[in-house]
Formats: C-alpha cells, structure tokens, sequence
C-alpha cells in the first residue's frame, strides 16, 4: 500500500507578486524580510514563502492568511512590486509520505528525486493537463497549487495514480 497523505490547506494566502520596471530582487527581498533565492527555488522572509515561478516574478505564500493580507503585502511592497491575490483562485495540497515523490513522478517529466529537486525546489508543469506549481517543502512534502476549477479533475488523476503505485 502506498504511503502518502493529501490534504487540502484551508486559511492559506496566495499572491502573484511581479517587480516594477528596475525594480531587483534585492529589493523585494529587503522589504519582505527575505535573502530572495534566484531561479525556481522557494525563499522564506517575515510570514511567507515566495515561490520563484518564472524569471523575476514569485507567488507568495502565506500558510495562515488573514482577511486582507496581499493589501498589506501590497503596501510593503509599494512602488516595488504588483501585487495581485490569487488565494481563492487556488487550491492548495500538501501531498506528504514516502511515497509522495513517487506518486508525482507519475505525473510530472520532471525528476522528483531529492538530489535532482532538494528540498525548497519549485516546479512549474502540467500533470494531466493540469496546471501545477510544485514547491518541495522537506524531504517527503510537497506543496501543489492548482487551479481550483481543476480541483475534481486533479482528484481524479491523484486516485488512479495512487492505484498504481
């Protein structure tokens, strides 16, 4: 039997966040508390995670959001950077176990091996035609942000997927 565990996160905050013209990621970084990682990696600063998902542009994520969270990110962030909020335009799972890596191997052709993606990678793809965004939070813990109206059909294919492990 397969080990791994999906739960869908509730009270998360999510963001795009997309610098001004001259704006660098030194700059964002100092106003969010955070030493901005380049590529697709995650980096952590005060409260959030952002998530480095094509050149010079982050989704930021918040594990616990309040009502209002991307207007005050915003406002850090004023003359900076956009700040858009896509927490209910998401949903988001933390897939996590044993098997978690393997299970997304299934869907990804990308390879999900520790030493190929260590631990606070990001990933930009598609599983089943499913627009994914993969941030590996520790060795066995995945992060995965999809769109929610392709929550069901992401269930669908996290099942059979599950099945043939």
């Amino acid at each position: 039997m397969a080990e791994f565990t999906c739960i869908e996160q509730t009270g998360f905050g999510l963001a795009n966040i997309l610098p001004r013209r001259g704006a660098s990621a030194d700059m964002l970084g100092a106003a969010l508390g955070a030493n901005i990682a380049p590529g697709a990696r995650a980096s952590h600063g005060d409260g959030i995670t952002l998530l480095g998902t094509a050149p010079g542009q982050w989704l930021a994520y918040a594990p616990a959001a309040q009502g209002g969270w991307a207007d005050t990110l915003a406002t850090r962030l004023e003359g900076t950077a956009g700040v858009v909020d896509q927490s209910a335009g998401y949903v988001l799972y933390t897939l996590a176990g044993a098997d978690a890596a393997r299970l997304l191997q299934k869907g990804l052709s990308v390879d999900m091996s520790e030493a190929a993606m260590p631990v606070d990678s990001v990933v930009v793809s598609v599983i089943a035609h499913i627009g994914v965004i993969v941030h590996r939070a520790g060795p066995a813990t995945f992060h995965i942000a999809i769109f929610r109206s392709f929550a069901g059909a992401f269930g669908h294919w996290l099942e059979a997927a599950a099945s043939s492990l």
